[in-house]
């Protein structure tokens, strides 16, 4: 996916269920700050089963980022997308902003994304018609989180490593070791 930020272009590589999980978490924060005004912060998390929300309530950011770590920790999703309504420091000034983490499973940083959005006079909502990335963070899994590597791949290589190693044990004869000059 190639999004378009004031500074240029941004290659953000999604699989597929992370842009799943990207749309429906920007989707649904949109929809509860239109309908209540207000959104608490939340996780979804692709997993081999499809995708699980999780509402991430807190007294302040530490507790959230807490929550959010556990969750990850306990789960060990295939990646995640953490969303909460936030703010950007602009040139113009601040602007309110649904931010999205988002990061696979292996990842050292999350790249972060923003909705922008207004709040006119008669308090409708008016957001950005997409989001633009505005950086990146450390990702929030636990410390040496390796990558998920699908078990097919997985059993091929230690397919092809057994029979490496079996090749090297058999040696043909006449072969290098056994010549004496």
């Amino acid at each position: 996916m190639t999004e378009q930020t004031p500074a240029g272009t941004v290659e953000l590589e999604l699989t597929d269920s992370l842009w799943t999980a990207l749309n429906h978490a920007f989707e649904d924060a949109q929809a509860c700050l239109t309908r209540g005004g207000g959104m608490m912060p939340f996780t979804v998390i692709c997993t081999s089963d499809g995708f699980e929300v999780a509402d991430h309530p807190g007294e302040d950011v530490e507790e959230t980022y807490n929550s959010v770590k556990t969750l990850l920790a306990r789960e060990l999703p295939e990646a995640y997308v953490f969303s909460y309504d936030g703010y950007l420091d602009l040139d113009e000034g601040r602007r309110d902003a649904v931010i999205c983490e988002v990061a696979r499973r292996g990842d050292a940083a999350a790249s972060m994304l923003a909705l922008p959005y207004t709040r006119d006079p008669e308090g409708t909502l008016r957001f950005a018609e997409t989001f633009s990335s505005v950086g990146s963070g450390p990702a929030l899994y636990p410390s040496g989180t390796k990558p998920i590597v699908s078990g097919l791949v997985q059993l091929a290589a230690e397919r092809e490593a057994a029979a490496r190693t079996a090749a090297q044990d058999v040696q043909p004869a006449g072969s290098s070791d056994e010549i004496k000059e």
